[in-house]
């Protein structure tokens, strides 16, 4: 009885001294991905200027991108 005791006791005082229930959080679908990545390149897109001066013009444009024709 008392080995029954001691094991009941060994394998439920750890399950009590979890302060936060374990949750399993299903990973990402394939279209959350494409979304992020998507979301991800705009962004870096939208401070290209700023982190790489190097490849753009005095505009802020590529040199391979279409340049507006002003008269």
């Amino acid at each position: 009885m008392t080995k029954f005791i001691i094991v009941v006791l060994l394998t439920t005082f750890p399950v009590l001294g979890q302060t936060t229930p374990v949750l399993t959080v299903p990973p990402p679908t394939d279209r959350e991905r494409v979304q992020a990545d998507r979301a991800k390149a705009a962004e870096d897109e939208k401070v290209a200027p700023i982190t790489r001066p190097w490849d753009r013009d005095a505009d802020g444009k590529r040199p391979w991108e279409r340049k507006s024709a002003k008269p």
